[in-house]
């Protein structure tokens, strides 16, 4: 059953959540998907069956949480999810990220690692505003985006994000891959070689950034693309997550 809770911003944030007697996983969703995708849902599914303690939310402008997506950026967004897992989880939480969620989720290492036990990047894209947009623009682009505030990207698949000015300002100072990222425990990172939307380079560049531990993985797919929701490959996140367990638990 979906809750709302309120945030120190004046945000309504939709979440729903499980209590188990094993080790907390927090899914961090992707920009502009919500909370009702098949891969948390899956993973929500496993985690009832083998109870865990699961958290699954909507960041502000998207899914059931109030605002909406043109008017905030990844610093609120970031803030929704450092504020709702100290809320509402305890002890130490295996993070999943799938997308810009594992930006976020590369953050919240940085920041609160006193809360996470291991992290597990889906299709990861931290810093993609700056990578994967802005660096890629010419100067007439550029000017062209700041006089419409946002700019549309067509993907392969026939799908499209519009992505505001807002938001590539916002990201240029919450990059995540400038410098070193400390942190203890296992990282695992899944990404399809077939990605269209993020190239899997930027894995390697994830997995180069890390300090501090010795257990990180890197899973790639050759015929995958971005959303890693096909039955074999929510199969490969079961085995992830079944891994990860046994050596947080």
């Amino acid at each position: 059953m979906t809750k709302f809770i309120n945030t120190p911003n004046s945000n309504t944030l939709a979440y729903n959540q499980l209590t188990g007697k094993n080790v907390g996983i927090v899914f961090l969703g992707g920009f502009n998907s919500d909370m009702e995708g098949n891969k948390v849902l899956h993973i929500e599914k496993w985690a009832k069956e083998n109870e865990h303690s699961f958290l699954r939310f909507d960041y502000s402008g998207h899914g059931q949480s109030s605002g909406t997506i043109e008017t905030t950026c990844f610093s609120d967004w970031y803030k929704d999810a450092e504020f709702i897992i100290n809320k509402k989880t305890k002890d130490k939480q295996i993070l999943i990220g799938s997308s810009m969620g594992a930006w976020i989720m590369l953050m919240l290492a940085k920041r609160i690692p006193e809360k996470i036990s291991a992290i597990i990047g889906l299709a990861p894209a931290p810093d993609f505003p700056k990578i994967l947009i802005w660096d890629k623009m010419t100067s007439d682009e550029k000017r062209k985006l700041i006089k419409n505030k946002k700019i549309t990207i067509n993907y392969e698949d026939g799908s499209k994000n519009d992505f505001s000015y807002i938001l590539i300002k916002d990201s240029l100072s919450n990059l995540t891959l400038s410098e070193n990222i400390y942190f203890n425990g296992p990282v695992y990172l899944y990404h399809g070689m077939s990605d269209n939307a993020v190239p899997y380079n930027l894995s390697i560049k994830i997995i180069n950034t890390f300090k501090g531990t010795n257990d990180i993985k890197l899973l790639l797919e050759k015929n995958a693309g971005h959303r890693l929701s096909e039955v074999q490959q929510l199969a490969n996140i079961t085995k992830i997550i079944e891994e990860i367990v046994t050596k947080v638990n």
